[in-house]
């Protein structure tokens, strides 16, 4: 198999889905791919520039069906489709925040797009930065929250039942990633 970026990309998820942030080296990516871990610093700078990669590889995959028309469905759409890239991949929300810049919103095309709908919803210019921060935090720390509440036992405890009452029901991962987002949204339109 010839090396490129490109095969080393799809060997990094591989071992990434199998072992976790903790099993991906130079070492072992290079043991998968059958080489030397020297031949991979051709392609690759270190294992930030690998972690670039791979967030731009999940990133790239992110395909939006709805129209710049309808702004809010369209970045609810774009988020969705965003948390399922990062739950398809172990230690995704790792391996993104660690490589500097390389976000959703850091490829020019998403970051354009969603500025677009963010001033359609009414964020002002100067604010919209910080918007876009906002719902790609908000995305981030969503996935991560729902990676750590699904490695619990469906029978254990829950806390917050304890402290609400029996009346306390848990919402679906599904409809709190909604919930979020909607608060998000009623922000935005509410401090124009």
């Amino acid at each position: 198999m010839a090396l490129s970026k490109e095969t080393i990309v799809r060997a990094a998820i591989e071992l990434l889905n199998q072992g976790g942030i903790d099993h991906l080296s130079m070492r072992s990516l290079a043991a998968v791919l059958d080489t030397k871990a020297a031949s991979l610093y051709r392609h690759i700078k270190d294992k930030e520039d690998l972690y670039a990669l791979i967030s731009e590889a999940v990133v790239s995959e992110i395909r939006p069906a709805c129209s710049l028309g309808n702004p809010k469905k369209y970045l609810m759409e774009v988020a969705e489709l965003y948390r399922q890239k990062l739950l398809a991949l172990r230690d995704s929300v790792e391996i993104i925040t660690q490589s500097k810049g390389v976000t959703m919103l850091g490829h020019v095309e998403f970051l354009k797009n969603v500025m677009i709908c963010l001033l359609h919803l009414g964020v002002a210019e100067n604010k919209c930065m910080v918007a876009t921060h906002m719902l790609n935090n908000y995305i981030l720390t969503s996935v991560a929250d729902e990676f750590y509440f699904r490695s619990f036992p469906a029978d254990a405890p829950n806390a917050y039942e304890a402290i609400l009452g029996s009346n306390f029901k848990w919402l679906s991962f599904d409809e709190q990633f909604n919930y979020g987002l909607e608060v998000l949204f009623t922000g935005f339109k509410g401090l124009k």
